[in-house]
């Protein structure tokens, strides 16, 4: 009786048989374990020798070249401490390579235990193992039989992680067929001519999965026991080589059984080699797997308060054209990982911003504070900082609020009486003289009067509308000079100077000073020009205004925003840093009379923010808008600017910055920039600048001294 399958299944047996003994023959020509002249009828029937075998086998492609393996992207401080590490879970980044050193013999034991025992004996290539697997496999009918060594997984390994998301080419990485097996033996056998056992040995455990997102031993050690690959101890790293064949059966957190099963045959076997005693192997295979995993979190989010100033780091690499033409090549050298990128975060800086906040604003207030602080004459940005972290629960959010939408933040803010010092700025350039005595009444009335303003190019008029009747905060008229306007922050006295400069100068000097919509780093849309400019009703970030502030200390050099001091990658390659990007803006006499006035907002009495001096030079203004739902204050010494802003994030009609608890404190009155956001700049830049050295502003030429502390 005919066996099911007839003459049909017969050919496919003996197809079988013949493509084992062409299997067997290519690898025992190629193992030496033929001799020449050996007869194979079947063989020879085919038309294949052993010499023919192995001279195909060398003319297999032997042009194999080691991974590029994708690593974390590390975002680091001033200082060179990691804040933040990245991951693309798409292409196996979640990994640290590490030298052979660094990794405990005992995980090398354990990995060879249980994955190529020979792996010390024999050549690199266990070819008996290899034939055995081979002929079983053509001649079975299921899926490829194990008999892989260590090179043979290393170059499997290389090819999957290389063909990536590349759906062929992965396919051809992980087909079961005899070709793809002696494409591997061929790629092995070159890398055994490029490498040592040692080096061979590095490559493997640093490019193998071990399951959840792991890649590589070193993040395997975190992923699982919260360690580095040289502190694992037997069990662990016995747990580790488990996992290697089928991370996702053998997974330990899942399946703690069948991990801890195999982890025991891995000990077995480590003893059976001679790696332990018996003693050894017994005691820890009594014990339980004991699993800590690694507070491992991908992402900006880990930073914890530094979170936001990495968010505008990574904001910043996407958007500069110095990483790549567009902005796929930008974000796929980010992705491709093992970029070390430090920053200008300076970590006094940070703590002292950070600490400030929080002592004044809580993250479940009903308003908020952001601030920023900028190096003048650099234009590094050292702090960011905000009373709501990071996050989607209660008074967390993801939104940068001192940054502008390009770098992760929003629209920006009112920026109230902190925008007075561009008025000032444009009547200085027009001939005013500070110590002109000007009385202003309130409210102010100039319905009809015509306003110069320069839009695209232009210079046409805008007329004052009836409706604008602008008051001063006390409700009276002021007579006095325009540092005493500035002290006392008088909004009539600005808004006549502005009748008079027109609002064409001072918008254009506020936007050399970088101060633009939409955008941190005076790239962005020109600004609104209305009457009630120099009030400060263009939406405005806390960057930004830091960045205009550091002009003024800077003697009237402009320096735009940055982040990113150094880029490189794990193979020393480097890459542009963003540097300081300056221009001389105002004439600096100019800037420093301004300054000179600016002092006196901290030292007069009854000034808007007497008191409130961090016992060195320093200079800045209040601001408070209109309706109160935004305060600020901005504020600079020669080393360092810093603007703070409180209000509400998102305002709405009714909102008033007032009769509410903001940072455990009931306030039963309207809140003004002195009221929190100034003691918050106080205390910030009493922080930042503890054992700096005091330096003084330089005095104006031609100007009197004002009161200064």
């Amino acid at each position: 009786m005919a066996r099911p399958g007839g003459v049909r299944g017969v050919i496919r047996s003996l197809g079988k048989f013949v493509a084992g003994l062409i299997a067997f023959v290519v690898i025992s020509a190629l193992g030496g374990a033929l001799v020449a002249g050996m007869a194979l009828p079947a063989v020879a029937a085919v038309g294949l020798s052993a010499k023919a075998a192995s001279d195909h086998f060398l003319n297999l492609s032997a042009d194999f070249q080691a991974p590029n393996m994708p690593q974390r992207n590390a975002v680091e401080d001033a200082a060179g401490e990691v804040m933040a590490t990245t991951w693309d879970p798409d292409n196996e980044s979640n990994r640290v390579v590490v030298p052979l050193s660094q990794i405990n013999i005992l995980m090398q034991h354990a990995i060879v235990a249980i994955e190529d025992q020979r792996f010390y004996q024999h050549g690199g290539i266990d070819w008996k193992g290899t034939i055995r697997a081979l002929v079983n496999n053509e001649q079975g009918s299921g899926s490829l039989q194990g008999g892989s060594d260590i090179a043979q997984q290393y170059i499997k390994n290389s090819l999957e992680l290389e063909a990536g998301t590349n759906e062929t080419a992965l396919a051809a990485a992980q087909a079961d067929t005899l070709t793809r097996k002696l494409q591997e033996l061929r790629y092995a056998t070159s890398v055994l001519q490029q490498m040592s056992r040692s080096q061979l040995l590095q490559g493997y455990l640093n490019l193998i999965p071990f399951g959840n997102d792991s890649f590589g031993v070193e993040t395997a050690a975190e992923t699982y026991f919260d360690t580095t690959a040289a502190k694992l101890d037997a069990d662990q790293a016995a747990l580790l080589a488990a996992v290697v064949n089928s991370p996702t059966a053998d997974d330990p957190f899942n399946h703690a059984g069948v991990a801890w099963a195999r982890r025991n045959v891995v000990l077995e076997d480590m003893a059976k080699q001679g790696y332990l005693t018996e003693k050894q192997a017994q005691a820890d295979e009594a014990q339980p797997l004991n699993l800590k995993p690694g507070d491992q979190e991908n992402g900006c989010i880990a930073a914890g308060s530094k979170a936001f100033f990495c968010t505008y780091v990574y904001n910043s690499f996407i958007q500069d054209p110095a990483y790549g033409a567009t902005v796929q090549a930008r974000e796929n050298l980010w992705n491709q990982g093992g970029l070390v990128i430090k920053t200008t975060l300076v970590p006094q800086d940070q703590y002292a911003a950070q600490r400030a906040v929080n002592d004044h604003t809580h993250a479940t207030d009903k308003v908020a504070t952001a601030l920023a602080m900028v190096v003048p004459g650099s234009g590094a940005i050292t702090a960011i900082a905000q009373s709501k972290p990071m996050g989607s629960g209660a008074g967390q959010t993801y939104v940068d609020l001192a940054a502008d939408t390009g770098h992760g933040g929003g629209e920006g803010y009112q920026a109230g009486s902190s925008f007075k010092i561009f008025e000032g700025l444009a009547a200085l350039e027009d001939g005013w003289n500070p110590d002109t005595v000007m009385s202003v009444p309130s409210p102010l009335v100039e319905t009809g009067n015509r306003v110069p303003v320069c839009v695209d190019g232009a210079r046409p008029t805008i007329t004052w509308p009836g409706s604008y009747m602008p008051n001063n905060d006390n409700d009276a008229g002021f007579t006095g000079t325009l540092p005493e306007a500035y002290w006392f922050s008088v909004n009539t006295y600005f808004l006549t100077l502005e009748t008079e400069t027109g609002l064409c100068l001072p918008a254009t000097i506020a936007q050399a000073m970088g101060v633009t919509l939409d955008n941190d780093t005076g790239t962005g849309k020109p600004l609104g020009q209305f009457p009630s400019f120099t009030l400060g009703t263009n939406l405005i970030t806390p960057i930004e205004m830091a960045a205009a502030y550091a002009t003024l200390a800077a003697h009237g050099e402009y320096c735009r925003p940055y982040v990113i001091a150094d880029v490189r990658d794990l193979s020393g390659k480097q890459y542009p840093a963003q540097n300081r990007q300056c221009a001389q803006v105002l004439d600096a006499n100019v800037a420093n009379e301004l300054t000179a006035m600016l002092r006196g907002v901290l030292t007069v009495p009854g000034a808007t923010a007497d008191g409130l001096g961090i016992g060195r030079p320093a200079a800045g203004k209040t601001g408070t808008t209109t309706q109160s739902i935004a305060t600020w204050f901005d504020g600079f010494t020669p080393q360092l600017a810093t603007a703070v802003w409180t209000g509400f994030v998102s305002p709405k009609a009714g909102d008033f910055l007032g009769y509410m608890s903001i940072g455990g404190h009931y306030w039963d009155q309207q809140i003004f920039g002195a009221t929190i956001s100034a003691p918050t700049w106080q205390q910030a830049m009493e922080g930042a600048l503890q054992g700096q050295p005091v330096e003084d502003f330089t005095q104006p030429y031609g100007y009197p001294p004002v009161p200064s502390g």
